[in-house]
């Protein structure tokens, strides 16, 4: 009865050449894992611009207006951003800033016209925020806008403030 034991098979084991395969198949999907994250094929994320942008009232005007400074970062390539002024509580409206607008250090915009009166004649440049054709302020002594500035690219928002218009 020993010797019968002694040379039959274990059936319940799993086969070798099962071990094999199922080892292989983990290596290889492993292999490319590490290679997608190596390669890049992840996709590619554009870079944010780093940015000093503040808002304020502009204190050497006597109408109510808006001043807008790039203090040091990053210049922002004209068409590359973009920019929404609206009373605070409304959605935000952007326009892209006009090709060659290029904002550097030292670049104010000066407006009195928010990007939600006409958005298809808003102009937007390195300088101002204007509607041509329309005179006087559009602003109310007092209210609340809420203005923003994104990098398009990178989808980055550089400026969100708040600004009571005095």
């Amino acid at each position: 009865m020993k010797y019968m034991r002694m040379f039959s098979k274990n059936e319940d084991a799993v086969s070798p050449v099962i071990g094999v395969i199922l080892m292989v198949a983990i290596t290889v999907i492993l292999a490319a894992v590490i290679a997608a994250f190596v390669f890049g094929l992840g996709g590619q994320q554009t870079a944010a611009p780093t940015a000093s942008i503040v808002a304020a009232n502009n204190p050497d005007t006597s109408v109510p207006d808006l001043k807008i400074q790039h203090k040091g970062g990053d210049m922002l390539k004209g068409g590359e951003w973009k920019i929404s002024i609206v009373p605070n509580g409304q959605s935000p409206v952007f326009i892209s800033s006009a090709a060659g607008s290029d904002l550097a250090v030292g670049s104010m915009i000066l407006t009195h016209n928010t990007t939600s009166l006409n958005t298809a004649n808003t102009n937007v440049t390195n300088s101002s925020v204007y509607l041509p054709g329309l005179t006087g302020e559009t602003w109310i002594q007092g209210a609340k806008y809420d203005v923003k500035l994104v990098h398009i690219p990178s989808n980055a928002m550089l400026l969100d403030q708040v600004i009571e218009v005095r």
